[in-house]
């Protein structure tokens, strides 16, 4: 089973980490910590900008090339 935590405060996530790990024997608990790497989605977008430019690219040339293959 996995559990995900999002924890924001640090000195809270360390304590729960303290607790898990003196409270469970090494083979009974696997502690992985990871960083946020939540992208914010607006910024991810606007990085698409002109991807298309200068092309010949409608839905139709799109469901033309769907077809063929």
């Amino acid at each position: 089973m996995q559990i995900l935590l999002n924890i924001q405060n640090e000195s809270v996530s360390q304590k729960i980490l303290d607790f898990l790990s003196s409270s469970f024997k090494k083979n009974d608990l696997s502690i992985q910590t990871l960083e946020d790497t939540s992208v914010d989605k607006k910024h991810q977008f606007s990085e698409f900008s002109g991807l298309w430019k200068d092309r010949n690219i409608n839905i139709e040339t799109i469901r033309e090339s769907a077809w063929k293959k």
